[in-house]
C-alpha cells in the first residue's frame, strides 16, 4: 500500500492532534472497520505503533506520505501465523503472532484505515510492486483461485441495504435490542450509530494510544 496524498484539512481547528491517520494490515471478515480495536484485528499506524483488541505498543517507524507499506502473511511458521511489515522495503520485524487454532479456519483480510489520506493499493495488478517481496512471498493476486477465500459480497443496489432507525424514550432499551439484532444477523454486518457507540470508542482506544490523543 502506498500512501498517495495526506488531504488538506483547512476546516480543522490547529489543536487536532492526528490530522491524518493511515492503519493498515489483517482483519477476519467478521471483524469491524475499525482496525486494530477488536480481536483477531492487526492494524499498523503511521504513528509507529501496532494494535489488536484496542492494545496499542510501539512497532517499527512512523510512516506518512509517500511511504509504502507491504504487508506480509506467513503461514508457514509452524502453528502460528506470522505478521509482518516493510516500510520502503525495510523489513520492521514481526510485529503478531497469532495461533492458527485460534483463526478457526476463517481467512484474513488485507484491511486499511484511513483519515483524510489518500491511499493506493497493489495485490498484483502492477505489472511490478512498489518495493521488491522478501523471498518466499507473493502478492495475493498471483496465488491460485482455490487458495483464496472470498469475503462478504456488498450489495448490488441501494435497494439491498437496510436502516433500522430505532425510537423510544432514554434507558428504553433501544441499544440494547439493536445489539442484540446485530449479533444474531452477523451476515449484515450492521453499524449500529449512536451516543452509547461513540462513547465506546471513546473508552477503549487507551490514553496517548494513537499520536498522544484519546
Amino acid at each position: 500500500r502506498q500512501v498517495n496524498e495526506e488531504i488538506s484539512v483547512k476546516h480543522l481547528p490547529a489543536t487536532e492532534p492526528d490530522p491524518h491517520v493511515v492503519r493498515v494490515g489483517w482483519s477476519l471478515d467478521s471483524c469491524s472497520t475499525q482496525l486494530g480495536e477488536e480481536p483477531f484485528s492487526y492494524g499498523y499506524g503511521g504513528t509507529g505503533r501496532k494494535s489488536t483488541n484496542a492494545k496499542f505498543e510501539t512497532y517499527g517507524e512512523t510512516f506518512a506520505e509517500n511511504d509504502v507499506i507491504a504487508c506480509l502473511l506467513d503461514f508457514e511458521c509452524g502453528e502460528e501465523v506470522e505478521m509482518s511489515f516493510l516500510k520502503n522495503g525495510k523489513w520492521l520485524g514481526v510485529a503478531f503472532r497469532v495461533r492458527k487454532e485460534s483463526l478457526g479456519g476463517q481467512a484474513l483480510f488485507p484491511h486499511v484505515l484511513v483519515k483524510n489520506c489518500a491511499v493506493e493499493f497493489n495485490f498484483g495488478q502492477r505489472e511490478a510492486p512498489y518495493c521488491p517481496l522478501p523471498p518466499g512471498f507473493s502478492l495475493i493476486q498471483h496465488l491460485p483461485l482455490a487458495q483464496r477465500v472470498r469475503g462478504t459480497r456488498g450489495p448490488k443496489s441501494k435497494a439491498e441495504c437496510e436502516i433500522l432507525m430505532m425510537v423510544g424514550l432514554p434507558a428504553a432499551g433501544k441499544t440494547t435490542w439493536a445489539v442484540k439484532h446485530a449479533a444474531a444477523n452477523p451476515s449484515k454486518k450492521y453499524n449500529i450509530l449512536g451516543t452509547n457507540a461513540i462513547m465506546d470508542k471513546m473508552r477503549v482506544r487507551p490514553t496517548r494510544g494513537v499520536g498522544g490523543g484519546w
